[in-house]
C-alpha cells in the first residue's frame, strides 16, 4: 500500500511538473556579453611597425 502512494505521488508530482513546462516554461533572462575588441587594443597599443606581431 505504501509503494502504490508513493507511486500516486510521484506521478501527480511529474504531471504537475510537466503541465507548468508546457503551459508557462521559464523563460531566460541571460544576455551576451559584450566581447573585447582585439584590434581596437592592437591599434591603440602603437606597435612598432614591421614587427612580428605586428597583424594590421
Amino acid at each position: 500500500m505504501r509503494a502504490l502512494t508513493l507511486l500516486a505521488a510521484f506521478a501527480a508530482a511529474t504531471g504537475l511538473f510537466w503541465a507548468t513546462m508546457l503551459t508557462a516554461p521559464p523563460t531566460s533572462e541571460a544576455r551576451a556579453v559584450a566581447g573585447i575588441d582585439v584590434r581596437d587594443l592592437t591599434i591603440q597599443a602603437k606597435l612598432d611597425e614591421g614587427a612580428a606581431y605586428d597583424a594590421f
